[in-house]
């Protein structure tokens, strides 16, 4: 378990990383190609952001982050989590969520049974890794929101 004094500051850096990376997803969107698969974002691709967005976390070093994918009424939903934090940029796919939620697993959370954890990856034997691999724009986005924001 890690301490709540550096839960909390970990989860105010986290929300600014993961905001950006939304941004930066946000404006690829409207500027360059995406995979078909990704187009509807946020809706129908929390799994492939989760681990696109986990893989790009945990090559900061700043952490383990874990993919985890929950069952719910017949539906599903990934997200990703580190030292008792859930980090979810698409959980505004579904009515009353806020587009990013960086925070303790709240009782919404809570209602998903979860069926997947595992380190989070992006994983070469996705049916659309090849052009997901390619949807690398968001990472150069990533530079310039980080060097305008400096």
């Amino acid at each position: 378990m890690i301490h709540p004094g550096v839960q909390s500051e970990l989860k105010i850096s986290l929300n600014q990383l993961v905001c950006r990376f939304r941004t930066a997803i946000e404006n690829v969107m409207k500027t360059s190609w995406v995979p078909e698969n990704l187009r509807g974002f946020p809706h129908g691709c929390c799994g492939t952001i989760s681990e696109l967005l986990g893989e790009h976390l945990n090559s900061l070093d700043i952490g383990e982050f874990y993919y985890v994918c929950g069952d719910k009424g017949g539906g599903s939903h990934a997200w990703l989590e580190v030292y008792g934090l859930v980090v979810d940029i698409t959980a505004d796919q579904f009515e009353g969520r806020p587009p990013v939620y960086v925070g303790v697993k709240d009782a919404w959370y809570a209602e998903w049974e979860e069926g997947t954890k595992h380190l989070a990856i992006h994983e070469p034997s996705a049916f659309f890794y090849r052009d997901e691999s390619q949807f690398d724009h968001v990472l150069e986005h990533i530079q310039v929101l980080g060097t305008s924001a400096g």
